[in-house]
């Protein structure tokens, strides 16, 4: 008998903080425009309703009118709707809201997701976790220019985050915060192709290559914030033959090398051209006037290739780390 005493206790105190830690949570919810909540009153069940709150934050109820609600609390609404319905029904004296609809908290999410568009949610979660509820990435996706649009106060600030790194990193958590009004951009990978295996944990090794009609062509330590014109600067600079209008960037993105072409002529004389920042690994390739393939000398080319090879650009990426001799 005492034992099934004891059972009993500590059951009903389980249920009591189970019970404790659901109504805290909904405390902290603050009810916005958008939002359905259902309001019943045990006490008279045909009061029950539910209502969407306006856009100037709202509902209205049979007897009373409009009360305002957002900014509150379920809590609080609930004390505020007994407030005022028991003066003209004595009978009334609790009340129960509960949000059905989180619609206030929301934000939209574009581009390269398999299901675009505006995602709602009770308190909006990381920006990974964003991504997937859109359907996560398609095939062309590129995870590591991720565009955040800021709304709200801060509407119009834009920053681009580098997802595809705090993933290989473990790092979701540093990821910066996303909150309401938001606009979440998920671009197209460079050149429009695939981007590969979504969070390849790869280890890129902290040098770029310039080549071809430079003055000291050979690999450059790798710096934040270089930019392509930097980056020829780095190596010499052009020679008299360079063909400027052809410049080309050799760059990895997950299993596959993409190529991107630049007139350097222009960017130079204009600045019109966008400013492309050097990446790990990348190779600046920039042609001879009237010269062979790609606009590089045979011999220039067959060095180059002899000491990096196309492995640098994807073998690499394919090989596993650690396979066992044999396999």
């Amino acid at each position: 008998m005492k034992k099934c005493h004891l059972l009993t206790i500590y059951v009903l105190a389980v249920l009591c903080l189970s019970l404790a830690a659901s109504l805290a949570a909904a405390e902290d919810y603050r009810i916005g425009p958008g939002d359905v909540l259902e309001i019943k009153f045990w006490q008279d069940p045909a009061l029950n309703a539910q209502v969407r709150v306006s856009a100037n934050g709202f509902i209205t109820l049979d007897i009373v009118g409009q009360i305002e609600a957002s900014g509150k609390t379920t809590e609080q609404l609930q004390t505020e709707i007994v407030r005022q319905i028991s003066r003209l029904n004595k009978r009334i004296s609790q009340a129960v809201v509960l949000v059905v609809e989180y619609n206030y908290q929301y934000v939209f999410v574009t581009g390269q997701v398999n299901q675009p568009g505006k995602l709602t949610f009770e308190e909006i979660p990381d920006l990974w976790t964003l991504v997937n509820e859109a359907g996560g990435i398609t095939a062309f996706g590129d995870l590591s220019r991720v565009t955040i649009i800021r709304g709200g106060k801060d509407a119009g600030k834009v920053e681009v985050v580098n997802v595809a790194e705090a993933i290989a990193r473990g790092q979701l958590d540093k990821l910066p915060a996303v909150r309401r009004e938001d606009t979440i951009e998920i671009g197209r990978s460079l050149a429009g192709v695939p981007s590969g295996e979504v969070g390849q944990p790869v280890e890129r090794r902290n040098i770029f290559y310039v080549i071809g009609a430079v003055t000291t062509p050979g690999p450059i330590k790798f710096e934040e914030n270089v930019d392509i014109m930097e980056a020829l600067a780095l190596a010499g600079g052009p020679a008299p033959d360079a063909d400027l209008k052809k410049a080309q960037i050799i760059t990895k993105d997950g299993y596959y090398a993409q190529s991107l072409q630049f007139n350097l002529e222009k960017y130079a004389r204009t600045g019109a051209l966008p400013r492309y920042i050097m990446r790990r690994e990348d190779t600046f390739l920039l042609p001879r006037k009237g010269a062979g393939f790609m606009g590089i000398g045979v011999g220039t080319l067959a060095a180059f290739l002899g000491a990096v090879t196309s492995a640098i650009l994807i073998y690499n990426q394919l090989k596993p780390e650690d396979t066992p001799a044999g396999e």
